[in-house]
């Protein structure tokens, strides 16, 4: 419900041009809350549709998926947080995105941030986290603990299986392998630059390898331990990390969970003449073996669990926070343009200049 008031908006107003809007503030519905920004993270999807126009509806399109800031009401059907609370919330696709001062999230993607915790550092997770569980989970169909701590063991067979993250240095490859980790999964082979592999072992991986390795399909086998590596998550998804994926996933009955998008072709962008982006995979450009199920993973169809719409964000994120079990990536805190759109526009050229080095671009609203 519209409640006569406007606030500002940063967005595509056309095709890869970003600008400011002025939006309507609305009033929660029963099961929303309203959340005055502070923070608001950029990610690769974002770049995608600036630069690709990659689902892009219409105009003005926002952006920003992670957003960080103060709860400023909620619906009467929200008991368990209150105005004023600081909070994060997972915006969803279409106008309720997070760069604008205001936005509405349904209660299931708000997630409250424990204190001492840093805000800008859960607006820079919170999409990747749920990508990175959901891909895990959902996707795959591997066991994750349902609440933190867990309340049983998890299926020793299933956590016995060596699970490969190809591109672990990636935001979302990072909480793929922490969720792994925190499930207990025994053998978490990754691939990263030779640069990130410390970080990466410390979120949890046991055995990264650099992907540049022309011997990297040949030491990931020997690190599986003599097992077939019958699950692998690639959260690159290029024609060359697919091919090699496929060297090493090459058993009936295996599994690889591709997010999108695929990326055909060179890494520029397309208005570049570079790579096409695609939500599928075309059966001939499949590389996977015969039996091998390469399974299409779609982040915002994360809420179709029901188990997770209800406490993944809720309750499952802020335990973990808590307990230190998830550790967030690097951020850069966008602060020093004079405006707001030059804010957004600066984390978008450094993610587009590949300057952020594996660190989140998270833009300041309260900059001066």
């Amino acid at each position: 419900m519209a409640s006569g008031k406007t606030h500002v908006g940063i967005g595509l107003v056309e095709k890869g041009v970003l600008g400011q809007v002025d939006l309507p503030t609305r009033s929660p519905g029963p099961d929303e809350v309203l959340l005055k920004v502070d923070y608001a993270a950029l990610s690769a999807a974002d770049g995608h549709a600036i630069d690709d126009n990659f689902y892009v509806l219409g105009y003005p399109s926002l952006v920003g998926l992670g957003a960080a800031g103060k709860v400023a009401a909620v619906g009467s059907n929200v008991d368990w947080i209150k105005e004023g609370d600081t909070v994060a919330a997972f915006t969803q696709p279409g106008f309720d995105r997070a760069t604008q001062q205001y936005v509405i999230a349904p209660s299931s993607r708000v997630s409250k941030i424990p204190s001492g915790i840093s805000p800008p550092e859960v607006a820079g997770l919170i999409d990747n986290f749920v990508c990175g569980w959901h891909t895990v989970s959902s996707s795959f169909g591997l066991p994750l603990p349902a609440t933190i701590p867990s309340s049983s063991a998890l299926d020793p067979e299933a956590t016995s299986s060596p699970v490969l993250v190809w591109g672990a240095g990636t935001g979302a490859g990072t909480y793929m392998v922490q969720a792994l980790r925190i499930a207990g999964y025994k053998t978490i082979i990754a691939t990263a630059s030779a640069k990130s592999a410390p970080t990466i072992q410390s979120y949890g991986a046991t055995h990264v390898f650099d992907y540049n390795d022309p011997e990297v399909v040949t030491k990931i086998k020997q690190a599986a331990g003599g097992k077939p590596v019958k699950y692998a998550l690639d959260p690159v998804c290029t024609q060359s990390s697919l091919d090699r994926v496929s060297k090493v996933v090459d058993t009936p009955g295996s599994k690889v969970a591709l997010l999108i998008p695929i990326k055909f072709g060179s890494l520029k962008s397309v208005s570049e003449g570079g790579a096409q982006l695609l939500t599928d995979l075309p059966a001939e450009a499949n590389p996977f073996a015969k039996g091998v199920e390469a399974v299409i993973t779609r982040t915002f169809e994360w809420e179709a669990n029901d188990q997770w719409k209800r406490t993944l964000l809720r309750d499952i994120l802020p335990a973990l926070l808590s307990s230190g079990q998830i550790k967030p990536q690097e951020v850069r805190i966008i602060n020093k343009e004079p405006t707001l759109l030059e804010r957004v526009k600066e984390a978008h050229r450094l993610m587009k200049n590949n300057e952020l080095r594996g660190a989140k671009a998270v833009v300041d609203f309260n900059a001066a």
